[in-house]
């Protein structure tokens, strides 16, 4: 009966949708080929992703999987029979794409390697009578099947192997976006899906600036904003210039996020890019960073402007504007994004489908690494290497911003890469903003107890340790001391992601006030969280750590003439992150109070350390297995590699409800109970779990039996113990 309800003269790609429209296969052929082309464009191969859009279902004109689309009916469900060998096939074998057929190939299951590719076109097991009758099939409704002609490579992506496969990994996002576009207006009834929220960067300029005259004219006078406004003004100066990489090097304090931004809309604006993306390292910062973007581009709160992708961000509300954010997040279809650095280059070096639907969008697009600083040592490498291809083959600039500044130019990576600084004085500006003085505390070594009692001689201080055990020792030795009236608080990743944002909330809330206010933080509260304490304390780190530490003491300059006060101290206990181990050598010969000896904000000592460093670690240690891979055109092995976050931790859920509501927590909670009773959960449901996440060791979840820790789901498990209100998971050194 379904048969005879379809011209059985036409192919279908698709079963009906909800008004009973089947969809045409020469119309989905030819409707994802116009659309990647569309896409692929923007970076000179639109001919390229033309063929693999033509090509990506040819399998589907064969009679036994039309006959089973068609029995299968409206009902849906997986027609179970391969599609993808015989657009795979005539990719190599007519149209000359070569390793670019992996992009067919995995168009469903992710990109592989060539290997696979071969072992697939050469396995015994394929039925190619039915490739062959597709193809014949098609061929009568496409002219182009007929007499293909190749089309032509960028010149620029036969130059090595890491160009070409670059160039895979955009047209794979190219196809797959379109695919996914395509077939989704399908089952939608319409004609063709959009997200996208048409401002224009003209637009977005002018409310920016608009706002941001408003923003600064209501500020509470600073001594420094002279400076901050000569830091924006460079930074629009410098917008004119020419594509390519620019560095924002300025110290905390100088307004960096409006700079950023400035330069950003400004040069995008200039050029003709088509969107800004802000990557950050720490969700802290993004939720910063996103509420003053989202004020200045969207003052009117329509929450279709900015589109925030990171974990703690809801995409499942019912409003019209929540809806926007989720379809947008997919595809990054949007003006200006803000997301993280882990979001941001785990896509590019993905695998998948769902994971690189939105890298293509990079192309043309304003790149701006706030906190440059935070890039994972161990994938310095490749992550130089994408965006160095993205600036010069894709048409990207990307903009490194930082009060501690890497030098990575000399690397063998850039070589030949010469970056545009914004500010043509750093030494002079750091100079005059120069807000703090040091202190050494190494000799003899402080216990954690004797800091603690230190720093509660201060109204308002913030103690900075390299580990959570630390934290927990400070934060005891004040609750022990009875410190009077003072607020304690704490931050570290004990506690879950939306405790800790509230708690900065909190804080921030606390600091004008009159009251006392103590504040023990591991390194999360460096990179971005706008804190200003008259006195800071900081374990001896790495110099980048002990000056973006500073970055959080006499913020705004109030302190007047004397500053404010940094106290670096070396404890008596020992403790600090495996990674410290040769930063922490490189800067114990090159910082301190010893003749010879530089503070941490001395520039021309910190380019120095950043040199010796990188010297020291050489390629292997930042990441030349990933460029190997990649080398190779083995993206199974370049996504296995890449993990910018370490799997020395596990993720726990924890029991808190935020101050905002227990709405989240609810949504949180239903997630829990279906994955309890073994029922499917998709990773949208799944992202409501995200803000109640806290980390413990993998060896402490893994190595003992400990009743209070019960596994969910693969790495993920409940903490059932006691969640502290101040601290989190409260572990003591036998539980560790």
């Amino acid at each position: 009966m379904l048969s005879k309800e379809i011209d059985e003269g036409c192919l279908w790609s698709h079963s009906g949708n909800a008004a009973g429209q089947w969809h045409g296969l020469v119309e989905h052929l030819t409707s994802v080929a116009s659309r990647a082309a569309e896409f692929a464009d923007a970076f000179g191969a639109a001919a390229l992703a033309w063929w693999l859009g033509l090509l990506h279902d040819l399998g589907k004109g064969a009679e036994t999987w039309q006959q089973r689309l068609v029995a299968l009916g409206a009902d849906g469900g997986r027609v179970g029979i391969d599609h993808k060998a015989a657009g795979t096939r005539f990719a190599v074998e007519r149209v000359g794409l070569w390793r670019l057929a992996m992009a067919i190939h995995g168009h469903h299951g992710g990109l592989e390697n060539p290997a696979q590719l071969h072992a697939f076109l050469t396995s015994p097991e394929r039925d190619r009578l039915a490739e062959d009758q597709a193809v014949s099939q098609l061929s009568g409704h496409i002219a182009e099947l007929r007499q293909p002609t190749p089309p032509t490579w960028p010149n620029w992506a036969r130059e090595g192997p890491e160009a070409g496969e670059m160039l895979l990994r955009m047209l794979f996002s190219a196809l797959v976006d379109a695919d996914h576009l395509d077939t989704a207006a399908h089952f939608r009834g319409i004609e063709r899906v959009s997200t996208k929220s048409a401002v224009g960067m003209a637009e977005l300029l002018k409310r920016f600036e608009r706002e941001r005259a408003r923003l600064v004219a209501k500020r509470e006078p600073s001594s420094i904003d002279d400076l901050r406004a000569q830091v924006y003004a460079d930074s629009v100066r410098a917008a004119a210039c020419s594509r390519g990489f620019f560095r924002l090097e300025a110290p905390t304090g100088a307004g960096k996020t409006l700079a950023a931004g400035g330069f950003a809309l400004h040069h995008a604006e200039r050029h003709g890019l088509r969107r800004v993306v802000f990557a950050v390292p720490f969700l802290s910062v993004t939720d910063q960073n996103a509420k003053v973007y989202r004020d200045l581009l969207d003052p009117d709160g329509t929450g279709g402007v900015v589109l925030e992708h990171h974990t703690a961000v809801n995409l499942d509300d019912d409003r019209r504007s929540a809806r926007w954010q989720r379809l947008a997040a997919e595809n990054w279809d949007a003006e200006f994004i803000v997301t993280t650095t882990v979001q941001l280059f785990e896509s590019i070096h993905a695998r998948t489908p769902a994971r690189m639907r939105k890298v293509h969008r990079l192309a043309g697009a304003v790149i701006v690494l706030d906190e440059v600083q935070a890039i994972p040592v161990h994938l310095l490498d490749p992550v130089l290497l994408a965006l160095r291809q993205l600036v010069e083959h894709f048409g990207a600039t990307v903009l490194f911003a930082s009060a501690t500044q890497p030098e990575f130019w000399h690397l063998p990576v850039l070589k030949g890469v010469t970056p545009t600084s914004i500010v043509a004085d750093p030494s002079s500006l750091y100079a005059a903003l120069r807000r703090v003085r040091y202190r050494w505390w190494r000799r003899p070594k402080p216990l954690l107890a004797d800091v603690a009692a230190e720093a509660a001689k201060h109204r308002r201080a913030l103690v900075v340790v390299n580990t959570t055990d630390h934290a927990r020792v400070v934060l005891r030795a004040w609750k022990e001391a009875h410190t009077g009236s003072a607020a304690i608080r704490h931050l570290s990743t004990r506690m879950c992601s939306r405790h800790r944002l509230d708690t900065i909330e909190d804080i921030r809330r606390l600091l004008p006030g009159d009251g006392d206010v103590l504040v023990v933080s591991t390194q999360l509260v460096e990179a971005g969280v706008d804190l200003d304490f008259p006195v800071v304390f900081r374990s001896y780190a790495p110099a980048e750590a002990m000056l973006q530490a500073a970055g959080r003491c006499n913020r705004e300059g109030h302190l007047g003439r004397e500053g404010g006060l940094v106290v670096v101290f070396d404890p008596h206990e020992f403790g600090r992150p495996p990674s410290y181990e040769v930063p922490l050598h490189e800067t114990r010969r090159r910082f301190g109070p010893a003749p010879g000896q530089a503070e941490p904000d001395d520039l021309a000592a910190l380019a120095a350390y950043f040199t010796g460093l990188y010297a020291t670690l050489g390629p292997e240690v930042r990441g030349q297995a990933v460029i190997d891979a990649r080398h190779e055109w083995d993206c199974l092995r370049v996504s296995e590699l890449f993990k910018m976050i370490s799997d020395e931790s596990v993720p726990v859920l924890v029991d808190y409800t935020p101050i905002a509501g227990p709405e989240a927590r609810a949504k949180a909670d239903r997630v829990v109970a279906a994955l309890q009773r073994g029922r499917p959960v998709r990773p949208d449901q799944l992202r409501h779990l995200q803000p109640f996440l806290a980390s413990l060791p993998r060896s402490f979840a893994e190595g003992q039996r400990d009743a209070r820790l019960v596994r969910l789901a693969g790495d993920l498990h409940i903490w059932t113990g006691r969640y502290d209100p101040l601290f989190g998971i409260d572990l003591t050194p036998e539980d560790q």
